[in-house]
Order: C-alpha cells, then structure tokens, then sequence
C-alpha cells in the first residue's frame, strides 16, 4: 500500500488512512515559526528603544545619593528606592511655576490652534475661491521651512507689536501648525456633499451648518487637532528662550535648565524633573487617544 495514502500508528501495526488535518489543528511550519520568533524579536526591540530610555529615567529617578547613575542592566533596579529627588526638584527650583507657565501657554496655543485651523480648513475644503489650490499650496511649502529659519524676522515683529517677555508673545507666532490645518481639510472634505446638501434644504445657514452639521462630523480629527497643539506649545523651547528674559515667566522646559547649575548637574534630580515634564503630555495623549485613533482612521490624514 502506498505510503501517500496510509501511515502506521505507533504499537498497533495497524494502517490508517491518511487525510486532511483537522479543524484546528497547527501545522507547524518551519516558515510560520521562523517568522514568529522574527517578529517577536522585532517587537522586542522596538519596545526597548522606545521605553529603554524612560524606564532608566525613572530608575535614575528614584535612587537615593549613595548610588551611581552609571552602569548597565545590572543598575537599572534601585537599591533603596526613594521619592526625595522629586521633593528637591520642586523646593530647590521654581518647578511649579513653570508647569503653570507652560499650561497657560499650551491652553491659550491649544485654543488659537484649534480655532484658525479649523475655520481655514473648513474654508480651504468647502469653500471654492479662486486661487485655492495655490493658496494650498503655498501653505504646505512653508512646512518645510524650520522656524530656526524666520527666527530674527519673527523676533523683530514679535518685539514691535510690545509682545516680548509676555506669554502672548511665545503663543502667536506658532499659533497654528500647518500639520493641524491639513488635517481639519482633509477632515471636512471627507464629509459627503449629500449631507450639506440635504442640510441646505432644510434651512440650514452657513453657520448653522458649520456648527450643527460639519463640527460634529470631524470629531476625531478636532481631537487630533488639540493633541498636536498641545505638544507644540509644551515642547517649545528656542523660541520661549529668545522672547522672554524674565525667569519667572519662562515654561518648565526651559526652566529646569536650572538644575544643571544648583546641584551640580545632579542626575537623580534632572531625571525626577524630567518625568515631572513629560507627565501632563501622557496624560493628555492617555484621555484622548481614542478619539485621536478614531480621527486617524476616519481619514483625516487621507492624501
């Protein structure tokens, strides 16, 4: 009997048919395993280099004085853990003040953001002009440009208008992100023509339309929106550093520049500001990530 076709189980001497495997089953390819073990790997790494660094951050964090900062794996587990780097960096520097600073200024940058980009995209994809497309256009080339580049022009209008050393003054001149103005456009122009159409016929006015029907269609791109403004504005540094020359006005990521000279450049302490600084941007990205998740996959990003 041909061997294709029957196997011999194992003591009894008897044959078999052979067939197809069962529902369930795992085959078990070499490939399929080689594959997994290569994507688990990957996996693997790219969690390390994401959360490697803050995890030392944390552990340089909370190590008391008698320990080093240095070494490898075998020093990320403090000996005797301790929360007093994080009591220093608040008595020895104003930290509190500079969260508060740079809270008003990613609220009042949040807000501008908001607002502009979402009144210009809506006019840039419901409203023809002529010149549209060029206007567009133009928009998007100037995200090429770094800020570094327009830094002085930006310094001395900023200076003329009696906005230097103010926190209006780090808000407006990167008020809106081109990023958040492509993103309400591609937004509003993914809302079918049919629903203004039927709202037209309705009654619906233009600003009736724009608040009761296109508003609440784009959400998750409005969520989108005030993540990435929020991380502007808490994240700039340069410029706050230039506009402003009182220190008590400064936001905490140009304020806790200040540990580096009054401990010495203490590792413990920097790092414990550090995670200080980062906190409020996971909290926010932590309460709005499903409504950014659900604006990237309705297609505000859409091409």
């Amino acid at each position: 009997m041909s061997s294709v076709l029957t196997r011999s189980t194992r003591g009894t001497g008897r044959a078999v048919p052979e067939g197809p495997p069962a529902p369930g089953t795992k085959l078990g390819r070499p490939g399929s395993r080689r594959e997994a073990i290569l994507r688990w790997t990957l996996m693997l790494v790219a969690v390390s280099v994401v959360l490697g660094p803050l995890l030392w951050q944390l552990s340089t964090a909370l190590k008391g004085a008698g320990e080093s900062t240095s070494g490898f794996l075998g020093s990320l587990v403090p000996s005797d853990p301790t929360l007093q780097n994080f009591v220093t960096a608040f008595t020895e520097i104003p930290l509190a003040r500079y969260l508060l600073n740079s809270a008003a200024i990613a609220a009042i940058g949040v807000t501008v953001n908001l607002v502009i980009a979402t009144l210009t995209g809506y006019a840039l994809a419901r409203i023809p002009f002529r010149g549209r497309a060029v206007y567009m256009a133009v928009l998007l080339a100037t995200a090429t440009l770094p800020f570094e580049v327009i830094l002085v022009s930006t310094l001395l209008v900023t200076r003329n208008l009696g906005l230097q050393d103010t926190l209006l003054g780090v808000v407006l001149p990167q008020g809106v992100a081109i990023t958040s103005l492509f993103v309400m456009r591609q937004a509003f122009r993914g809302i079918p023509n049919e629903l203004e159409e039927a709202a037209t016929v309705d009654g619906a006015g233009p600003f009736r339309m724009f608040l009761r029907v296109m508003l609440p269609n784009v959400k998750g791109s409005l969520a989108v929106v005030t993540v990435l403004g929020f991380l502007d504005s808490w994240d700039q540094f340069i410029w706050p550093l230039v506009i402003l020359s009182d220190p008590d006005k400064y936001p905490v990521s140009v304020g806790v520049q200040y540990l580096s000279g009054a401990f010495s450049a203490d590792q413990r302490v920097i790092s414990a500001a550090a995670l200080v600084v980062i906190l409020p941007p996971l909290l926010v990205y932590m309460f709005t990530q499903r409504h950014v998740f659900k604006g990237l996959a309705g297609g505000a990003l859409k091409g």
